[in-house]
């Protein structure tokens, strides 16, 4: 007997404002405040799938996979990479989750409750760098389905285990300070 996919969602809440300052493509574009998010064709505010796979299984910058897994990380990394779909849920792309508030509505790029946040931070040396990034307050929601495919790398409870712990790490851009989680399974 062939064992079956195993199907999760999982709704993501933030228990601290989300920050965001999506990369312009190269060092030398500067991005307009507000389109430091991930906006869809719609103006709707959301989180790309492909961070959330960066959350999980990044090699190259602080990921769950790395911060939690030791030396079976590489392979718990690999498992999320091979053998896990991930979808969003609630808008019309499968790869971009609406960021949607207390009462479900989706953000959008003209939202006013959306805060520009002015700060400097410290590059080596000490070098001020002046950042402005937009903000999204406490409350926010993201709702993302996670299939995973039998495999002898990953298992449902250590993906539901490191969806949770993804909420220690955050999303967005300066985490943990920004973009921490809390998950309701549904």
């Amino acid at each position: 007997m062939e064992a079956s996919d195993s199907i999760i969602t999982a709704k993501l809440t933030g228990i601290r404002p989300i920050m965001f300052d999506r990369y312009g493509g190269d060092n030398k574009t500067k991005l307009d405040d507000l389109d430091k998010m991930y906006v869809d064709e719609h103006g709707t505010c959301g989180i790309p799938v492909l961070n959330v796979f960066s959350l999980l299984s990044a090699e190259n910058t602080p990921s769950v996979a790395k911060r939690f897994y030791g030396k079976q990380g590489r392979d718990v990394a690999q498992g999320v990479k091979s053998f896990c779909n991930i979808e969003a849920i609630g808008g019309e792309d499968p790869m971009h989750a609406p960021i949607m508030d207390e009462e479900g509505i989706a953000y959008q790029a003209s939202d006013i409750r959306i805060r520009i946040m002015n700060h400097v931070a410290r590059l080596p040396k000490g070098i001020p760098n002046p950042k402005s990034r937009p903000m999204i307050p406490n409350g926010w929601s993201v709702t993302f389905r996670f299939e995973l495919q039998p495999n002898q790398l990953l298992n449902e409870p250590t993906l539901k285990a490191m969806v949770q712990q993804g909420g220690i790490l955050g999303l967005g851009t300066f985490r943990p300070i920004f973009g921490r989680y809390r998950v309701t399974w549904l």
